[in-house]
């Protein structure tokens, strides 16, 4: 039904519906928001910290791309960590920020967030669903049909979780009576306008294009945009990280930042710079083939057609050039290209990845720009370190990791801090 919003089960809404207009749910999810404010900020962290206990260890769960590391990210010390950073003050804690001598100020929320859900990522929905509940938002999650099936069962799981304050019991249903999951197809422009129109907070993820004509809808006149929109990541290895004892376990977080998303995530490395060394680029590239074969079978999921065909041609290219390398497993698990360019290669996806020596790190410097999203960078001397992450951050790059942690989710994320913009600070003179 091209010309229906698909209104699907799970979260406030208790039966599958095709309806014309938002105006129904948005009045709903306004009613239900008042008792997510009143909630405690701390324990709509607890709920969620146990929600993350519990998802790890219930088994239908299991085949869920990413449920591990969703649940690392509901540790309760990474929610209060977030909260402290985005709204300045620890849960629990009522009193004001003070701005100076005459003036404090408290955050308030935004109301109604639309969530415009990219679907290269399946749990991406429930991390931005889950900053928007901090700062205690209703949500509107417009997904691509086929991750319905993992966040209803993950909102479906949060509604039995229950924790005890005192003598009072609380339920996960305080958060799912404000959320909704919708889908209609993007092009039809009168449900898209309608869509963004309901929003106090746009929230965008998506390419270029996407980002584009969503951003030029009609919106409220305060209504703020959030854009999370296409980035470019790789990894940089200087010579001492090269020559270190410390070399190969390094490779091997690598392969687990390649492998994660099948590459489909903004902090997916697509270039691997290695500095000249003692260690020639085929050794380097060895050590990464074995990095790769030793991780996990349940690491590496079916990889679409589309993507399946983009690593079989840049295979044959590779293997047909004379001047290029390339090492690859027998199936389509991974693939290691290898050529000296000094550039950012087009990604393939697919765990594929190009690895290139250069003289000196420094060279790669110029290729960054606003697009660059994170740089996993092993340079082993701190004030070598400091200069490079203040140049990479100078010229646009939104996050220095260590291999290892190029997908962790950690605040500020593209630049910015989510939750914090999906408030309002409120300033208050004092008595």
């Amino acid at each position: 039904m091209e010309d229906k919003i698909l209104i699907h089960e799970g979260g406030c809404v208790a039966e599958e519906r095709y309806t014309d207009s938002f105006e129904e749910l948005v009045g709903e999810l306004d009613v239900n928001r008042r008792m997510l404010f009143d909630c405690p900020d701390e324990i709509i962290i607890l709920l969620l910290a146990q929600f993350g206990k519990e998802i790890i260890k219930d088994r239908s769960l299991a085949f869920i791309p990413g449920l591990s590391y969703l649940s690392l990210w509901l540790r309760k010390e990474n929610l209060n960590a977030i909260y402290r950073v985005n709204f300045r003050n620890r849960p629990g804690i009522s009193d004001p920020v003070v701005v100076d001598s005459r003036t404090e100020m408290i955050h308030v929320p935004r109301g109604i967030v639309c969530h415009w859900i990219a679907g290269n990522i399946p749990l991406l929905g429930f991390f931005s669903l889950a900053l928007a509940t901090l700062g205690k938002n209703a949500s509107i999650l417009k997904i691509h049909p086929q991750i319905y099936k993992y966040l209803h069962l993950l909102f479906r799981k949060l509604e039995q979780v229950t924790i005890d304050a005192g003598e009072i019991q609380y339920s996960g249903k305080i958060i799912t009576s404000v959320v909704s999951m919708v889908s209609f197809p993007g092009k039809n422009e009168d449900l898209s306008r309608t869509f963004s129109l309901s929003a106090d907070c746009r929230v965008v993820y998506g390419s270029d294009e996407a980002v584009q004509v969503i951003s030029s809808l009609p919106h409220k006149v305060h209504a703020d945009t959030i854009v999370y929109g296409p980035k470019y990541s790789f990894a940089v290895f200087d010579r001492e990280a090269i020559e270190s004892h410390d070399f190969y376990l390094m490779l091997k977080r690598l392969a687990q930042d390649i492998v994660l998303y099948n590459q489909a995530a903004c902090s997916s490395p697509h270039t691997v710079f290695f500095e000249k060394s003692s260690v020639t680029i085929k050794d380097i590239a060895g050590r990464l083939k074995s990095a790769l074969q030793s991780l996990q079978d349940r690491m590496f999921y079916p990889l679409d057609e589309g993507i399946a065909l983009s690593v079989i041609n840049t295979r044959a290219r590779y293997l047909l050039d004379d001047a290029r390398d390339i090492l690859s497993s027998d199936d389509l698990k991974w693939t290691i290209c290898i050529n000296d360019m000094i550039s950012l290669e087009e990604p393939v996806q697919g765990r594929c990845v190009f690895v290139k020596e250069v003289p000196d790190i420094d060279l790669i410097l110029p290729l960054v720009n606003r697009k660059v999203q994170t740089v996993a960078l092993e340079i082993i001397d701190n004030a070598r370190r400091e200069r490079y992450v203040r140049e990479l951050a100078y010229r646009g790059a939104d996050r220095a990791m260590v291999a290892g942690m190029m997908h962790e989710y950690t605040q500020p994320w593209d630049g910015m801090l989510g939750a914090g913009r999906m408030v309002r600070w409120i300033a208050v003179a004092k008595k």
